[in-house]
């Protein structure tokens, strides 16, 4: 995993990884930053929190649980992690064994992992939906399906990369973008 991911989207400030792999953090913030001093190799930001992956394969958060939705609130004991992705109130880590957890809002069923999901290779989360990369290259989506953005396109498979706007997900097949599929909004074809 390279040290240079970021996925600050729908964040309510920027952050960075530092020089020395610590997270900066600025603009409009009031949250805690709790044990910067660790190396991380990946940071994501939802709506109200932010997620850090350390090198040791456990993660951090920190900012607000709105609403007591959960999402700064790591489960006990996880570890294993190798990649994190945050909705807007919640959070999904893919672990080492090719197993994902989930944590948070569930209001849309985006944190209930479907069962028999592994392996997966990637996994990417947005608003209240979640998207998961087999390894296999088959797409799985799950959560709020209110643009089509859980509706898989029939016959998608092959698939590289993912990747999870606010209301419509990406799928890449071999390098070449594969589809935004059937999200629209404003009337406007995404």
């Amino acid at each position: 995993m390279p040290t240079h991911l970021l996925n600050t989207k729908l964040a309510s400030f920027p952050e960075a990884l530092g020089a020395a792999n610590g997270p900066v953090v600025w603009g409009f913030q009031k949250f805690d930053i709790r044990d910067f001093n660790k190396p991380f190799t990946q940071i994501v930001g939802g709506r109200y929190h932010t997620v850090a992956l350390k090198n040791d394969g456990t993660v951090v958060a920190w900012g607000s649980d709105y609403l007591s939705r959960g999402g700064a609130t790591v489960p006990s004991g996880l570890s294993g992690v190798i990649a994190v992705a945050a909705g807007d109130f919640h959070t999904v880590a893919l672990k080492n064994d090719g197993t994902v957890v989930a944590w948070g809002d569930n209001s849309s069923g985006q944190a209930t992992v479907p069962a028999g999901l592994s392996p997966v290779s990637a996994i990417a989360a947005s608003g209240s939906h979640t998207l998961a990369l087999k390894t296999d290259g088959m797409v799985v989506a799950w959560g709020s399906n209110s643009y089509g953005q859980t509706t898989v396109p029939v016959g998608l498979s092959g698939v590289s990369a993912i990747a999870a706007g606010g209301y419509w997900p990406t799928g890449s097949d071999w390098g070449t973008c594969d589809c935004r599929w059937k999200g629209s909004y404003s009337g406007a074809q995404k």
